[in-house]
């Protein structure tokens, strides 16, 4: 009888120490879940690794985040090196559970175009994964020019707004950091070049370009005025209301504006203008006759030159500094390219570098 009681309890324990308890296995279905849960830090720091990907349009690293299913929608189209992005900003507020809406800054080289582009990214998290599940435009916002007129154009508006002319810019300016700041120069005024739109769209630096180039900082009101559509008869026999229609005499809305002279280069043309996700610090690429490329900063409040050490750690003629990107608020990406005559120790100095603006520091990269 004793033997039979001893067997009962061993069985009942083995079998009640094989079952498993209820709430046990409600709390492994919430840990698997939270694992598949969008953690908004994390998703944010995927897209920061994949917009660093999209700045230096490597496309095939940016497929590399995305979802089978966004893959089987891709077209592969080959990369365009004009309009590039230069920035970009993540919105901070207003996060939609797994949405991400991100403005994309793009400029075209060595011509007078801008955008600002809207986009968001749907991010999911599949096998503890993050993925980009979908992209999708919201709205764009364009700056370009038509004969001897800038103008703004945003998706919701018809008509292309005019914002200023090659007339409005003054007849002659300084440069910054010469010897001789006294000495004054003719702005050039045979077309726009580069340009960009602070990240508020509140203000715009502007360049004109020739043999010599003029950069200028260009403050928006909230005042507009039309620009002459050449009413009567009479006026469009006229001489002047010919060149009106010429230059875009039916688009609406020329702002009144104030223009600052920033800068100007003697000998030199400007490539490329770029400003930092939050508007404080502008660059600005400009090339000599010889070829060779140099990047200034400056700042986005009132135009002053910011200095940077890149003479220094890029010392001579050998070197030329090319297409600057922003990657962050306070740091920017650029190429650094060496003439075949350089030294060994010089061209090792040949590739694609970061240079952090506030602490002065540089690194160098091999690949994005």
């Amino acid at each position: 009888m004793k033997r039979i009681i001893a067997i009962f309890l061993l069985l009942s324990i083995f079998f009640l120490a094989g079952c498993p308890d209820k709430n046990e296995k409600s709390d492994t279905n919430k840990t698997e879940v939270k694992s598949d849960k969008l953690d908004k830090k994390s998703a944010e720091e995927f897209l920061n690794n994949y917009m660093f990907h999209a700045m230096q349009r490597d496309i095939n690293a940016m497929i590399s985040y995305y979802s089978p299913k966004l893959r089987e929608n891709y077209k592969e189209l080959p990369k365009q090196e004009n309009p590039r992005p230069v920035a970009y900003k993540i919105e901070k507020e207003g996060f939609n559970e797994d949405e991400f809406t991100v403005h994309i800054f793009s400029s075209y080289y060595n011509f007078p175009y801008f955008s600002e582009d809207v986009i968001k990214y749907k991010i999911i998290t599949k096998d503890s994964k993050l993925m980009i599940d979908e992209i999708k435009k919201d709205k764009s916002t364009e700056y370009f020019a038509k004969g001897n007129i800038l103008y703004k154009k945003e998706d919701e508006k018809s008509k292309a707004e005019a914002i200023i002319s090659l007339e409005d810019l003054p007849n002659f300016t300084s440069a910054q950091n010469m010897l001789t700041p006294e000495q004054k120069f003719k702005v050039p005024k045979k077309r726009f070049g580069p340009c960009a739109s602070s990240p508020e769209g509140d203000m715009i630096v502007i360049s004109s370009i020739d043999k010599d180039s003029f950069l200028g900082m260009v403050k928006l009101e909230e005042e507009t005025f039309k620009v002459s559509q050449g009413g009567g008869q009479g006026q469009q026999e006229g001489q002047a209301a010919q060149q009106t229609q010429q230059e875009g005499q039916q688009e609406e809305g020329k702002r009144e504006v104030k223009i600052k002279s920033i800068d100007y280069f003697l000998g030199k043309v400007i490539n490329l203008i770029a400003f930092s996700p939050d508007g404080k610090k502008f660059l600005v690429e400009i090339e000599d006759e010889k070829g060779k490329r140099e990047i200034k900063a400056y700042n986005g409040e009132d135009g002053s030159s910011i200095d940077m050490p890149l003479n220094s750690q890029f010392k001579g003629d050998v070197f030329s500094l090319r297409d600057p990107f922003f990657i962050s608020e306070k740091e920017f990406a650029f190429s650094v390219d060496v003439k075949a005559n350089a030294t060994d120790e010089e061209k090792r100095l040949k590739g694609d570098w970061i240079f952090d603006i506030e602490n002065k520091k540089f690194r160098q990269i091999k690949q994005f």
